[in-house]
């Protein structure tokens, strides 16, 4: 038999047999009286956004109804009010309040496109085939189907392809308004994540039926006829690659979360098909066996009998495909004739691809309706420009202004590399204030480490410091790495005003006087509240070294209190500045003069604190070249933000040092595939591509780990000088 064109069978074959069901009383794959016959109907967002609105309420059914009638249609929970009066053009004609209908076809056997349902009797289906058998024209076939015979309010379809290549074609030219999410990747953390999602909304709305006092999806829609929750269907092509790309803690998670879904799918909703060439080494029988629905390709008997639970697949003509519900016998397998989507003819008399305009005409269906989803689209090896940072920074010049009297300040690294439900997925990180809040940069990708410094400089650069606090950044650098040095020169981009440069490790004990004046001063700054206290204070704290080595110079320090006293006292903060000028020219005494001196940055620091102690990021760039980390040097660690400081710590491989500085750094980030690294750093490996464009961050204090790509960044790269020997050797 020809092949069947998807064009012809879905406007012509399926058209006249769906108009032929709808006279046929007797059969109920189509709801006949969609909404209650009402065109105005409301959207429900996922129980998960309103959910948290019915905690006092607890197991109360009626107060729960009450309130849900209450919050019906209010936008700002996500409600969406649509009027669906519009002719649909003869598409969109069903509901998913039952089920959903797999068009895989043609029957064999009855000459028309029966479909099988996803409902309370297959929740979940496999479908395996070789490669070369057709796989990717049935999924394309079933999506095609799905997307014209329900409306994108009615199903919420979520794709991954771990082949980079089929199931992306619905975000390309045109987003498919059913498609929530595609995964085009091999990155597991984002199709882990997504699928986590999912899990997230399916126990929320099993939380939710409960409340209600509701079974399932079904008799919720039954109930509010002008509600729609869509059903959720998951796609996953070469599932089975998913298992191969994940670490065994990863493959544990993924699971965990399919068992979830398998078991709780039909009360809620949520369905999954699963595509691969073949299933083992992926779940585990038993979970398997949830899966009702088998469909095969063309296959190995092996594969046939694992998948369809017998070897007829393995006979299966190139452009059918088989199918089995019931007791996996081949006398109970449905054959079917699969429509393929490439169509010459359409190309040769529209001058287009009829793939191209089917989307098309299914998304300016959804336009006109005014119907849109917060569509997202994962490309693994897809880089934004880094002007995309600079316009971010830039929008979010005036929220970081209002946040920085209570943290360091707050970056910006870049989109997520795992899902999000939000409309805007991009990494942000806000740099606190307090202990061990440093950051830390490993990686043995030495691009790795310019890149995350040419993000933090592109960050800082930016920053609002200078309007919220009145003083730019004062930088001071340690370029010790000449690798990183080349591709990515922070000296450069710093004015010779803001910035001290070493390159020498001896040199930070250039640090130790920094912050030992800061933590002498500080605390004396805050505490005291006059001249003549602030006075005392200097002095006693000058003297308590001393004095704990000679207890005797304890009455000395004592005498000297009431001239200090005197000298400083009879005038206020206002006129201090002033005073102290006058003291240090009328006053002999030495002691008197520097208690003056500092005196008048008491004032200044009141004035303007960053004034006195600027904000001050120290950047080690090779920190794995310091042999040994003094004790002062890892308490100011320790205390820096405190003081005022923020130390950005890199390196290229792993260090003697590397655990204790780990110790005092809050905001850790790693690349490359060193899983030692990963492990020291105690961060989650995962599987990566060399040279992946994704970084890993882990924020300690909240044991959360995060993910992101890099903007598209061109280095300038730099070579050492070479002679030209054939110029002189000529």
């Amino acid at each position: 038999m020809p092949n069947l064109p998807h064009s012809r069978f879905f406007f012509d074959t399926f058209s006249r047999y769906v108009k032929a069901t709808l006279e046929r009383t007797e059969q109920d794959e189509i709801d006949r009286t969609p909404y209650n016959g009402s065109n105005n109907i409301i959207i429900s967002p996922e129980p998960l956004k309103f959910l948290d609105l019915f905690g006092a309420i607890g197991a109360n059914k009626d107060k729960t109804r009450e309130l849900f009638e209450q919050i019906v249609g209010r936008e700002d929970l996500g409600f969406k009010k649509l009027d669906i009066s519009s002719d649909n053009s003869g598409i969109w004609f069903n509901t998913t309040k039952k089920g959903i209908n797999l068009r895989l076809g043609i029957e064999k056997a009855s000459k028309v496109p029966m479909p099988i349902e996803l409902g309370d009797r297959c929740v979940h289906g496999l479908i395996a085939g070789q490669t070369g058998s057709g796989k990717s024209v049935l999924m394309h076939n079933i999506i095609l189907n799905l997307i014209g015979e329900y409306a994108p309010w009615e199903l919420d379809l979520y794709l991954a392809d771990f082949k980079r290549v089929e199931l992306s074609k619905y975000m390309n030219n045109f987003k498919t308004p059913h498609v929530c999410a595609c995964a085009a990747t091999s990155e597991i953390r984002y199709v882990l994540s997504q699928i986590n999602y999912i899990v997230d909304c399916m126990n929320a709305r099993e939380n939710f039926f409960k409340r209600m006092g509701i079974e399932k999806l079904q008799l919720f829609r039954e109930m509010y006829p002008n509600i729609v929750l869509p059903r959720i269907l998951l796609i996953v092509d070469e599932f089975q690659q998913m298992f191969l790309e994940a670490s065994p803690k990863e493959s544990e998670l993924i699971r965990k979360m399919l068992t979830a879904i398998v078991k709780k799918g039909r009360a809620t909703g949520v369905h999954i098909i699963f595509a691969s060439q073949e299933m083992s080494h992926t779940l585990s029988a038993s979970d398997l066996a949830n899966f009702r629905l088998r469909i095969c390709l063309n296959c190995n008997p092996s594969v046939s009998l694992d998948v369809l639970g017998n070897k007829a697949a393995a006979n299966c003509a190139r452009g059918y495909v088989m199918a089995n519900y019931d007791d996996y016998s081949e006398k109970t397998n449905h054959c079917y004739q699969v429509p393929i989507y490439e169509d010459s003819k359409f190309k040769e008399d529209n001058n287009q691809e009829y793939f191209d305009y089917y989307l098309k005409y299914i998304s300016e269906l959804s336009d006109k309706y005014g119907f849109y989803k917060n569509w997202k689209y994962y490309e693994e090896d897809f880089q934004e420009d880094i002007s995309a940072l600079n316009m971010i920074l830039d929008k979010l010049y005036s929220y970081r202004i209002s946040h920085m009297d209570s943290n360091f300040d707050i970056l910006t690294l870049g989109r997520y590399v795992v899902y999000s439900s939000k409309k805007y997925d991009i990494q942000t990180l806000f740099i606190e204030k307090g202990l061990n809040k440093n950051i830390l940069a490993v990686s043995p990708n030495v691009e790795d480490i310019a890149y995350l410094q040419m993000l933090l400089w592109k960050n800082f650069s930016t920053s609002p410091v200078k309007e919220a606090i009145g003083e730019d950044y004062k930088h001071i650098i340690y370029s010790l790495s000449p690798s990183v040095e080349m591709l990515y020169n922070i000296d450069e981009q710093i004015s010779k005003e803001n910035k001290t440069v070493y390159r020498n490790p001896d040199d930070i004990s250039q640090l130790e006087m920094l912050y030992k004046k800061r933590e002498f001063f500080i605390p004396i700054y805050k505490t005291a509240k006059t001249p003549v206290e602030f006075a005392i204070l200097n002095y006693r704290k000058n003297m308590e070294i001393e004095c704990a080595r000679r207890p005797d110079l304890l009455r000395e320090r004592e005498k000297n209190i009431p001239e200090i006293r005197r000298i400083f006292s009879g005038f206020s903060l206002e006129d201090a500045f002033v005073e102290a000028n006058r003291i240090m020219f009328a006053e002999e005494n030495p002691i008197i003069k520097k208690i003056a001196r500092n005196l008048q940055d008491f004032c200044a620091y009141l004035n303007e604190p960053a004034s006195v102690f600027p904000r001050t990021i120290i950047w080690f760039n090779g920190i794995d070249v310091i042999e040994r980390i003094p004790v002062w040097l890892q308490v100011m660690l320790k205390n820096a933000t405190a003081y005022d400081f923020l130390f950005v710590l890199m390196a290229t491989s792993e260090f003697d040092n590397l655990s204790s500085i780990r110790k005092t750094c809050d905001y850790i980030f790693t690349g490359g595939n060193n899983r030692r690294i990963y492990d020291r750093l105690d961060i989650n490996y995962t599987y990566k591509d060399a040279g992946s464009i994704v970084l890993d961050l882990n924020i300690k204090s909240i044991s959360e780990e995060r993910s992101f790509k890099k903007y598209l960044y061109e280095f300038q790269r730099k070579t050492s000088n070479q002679i030209d020997l054939d110029a002189l050797l000529d």
